[in-house]
């Protein structure tokens, strides 16, 4: 009992597997509803206007297309570490853009609270899932 608290049930590729789905899956349905769901496409146009992206009418169809079909190949582990290479790029660059206006917002009350506010944002989150696929590989059940 002590080994499995210590070390874990040793299922490294069931962890790989788990987080490739759900980081691929996640990347396909939002990119997906971004590319077919007015509503949604008109919201990230919205964003990226506030968030003086340039170039809005290239990205507003450029960055939901990376994240659906990303998603897809992540989702499948097809060229997995590259793939997930793109989207944490997504993640970052919506993390420096939209994610740290968002924590100037919360008025965060010492720099351990505005990192704690920085680790809290789904991008970041996001962007250490898609790190593991491109330092871990994709795991077990892959098409590369």
């Amino acid at each position: 009992m002590l080994t499995y608290l210590s070390q874990g049930l040793g299922l490294a590729d069931v962890a790989l597997l788990v987080n490739r789905i759900a980081l691929g899956f996640f990347f396909a349905a939002s990119g997906y509803h971004k590319l077919f769901v007015s509503a949604r496409h008109m919201a990230l146009v919205r964003t990226l206007q506030n968030d003086r992206v340039p170039f809005v009418r290239v990205n507003a169809w450029l960055v939901p297309s990376v994240e659906f079909a990303g998603g897809l190949a992540v989702f499948a582990g097809f060229y997995g570490p590259l793939f997930a290479a793109l989207l944490f790029t997504v993640c970052i660059v919506a993390t420096c853009v939209d994610g740290l206006n968002r924590i100037r917002s919360y008025q965060p009350i010492d720099k351990a609270d505005w990192l704690d506010d920085v680790l809290y944002l789904p991008e970041v989150l996001y962007c250490f899932m898609a790190l593991v696929i491109v330092l871990a590989g994709p795991g077990p059940l892959a098409l590369t």
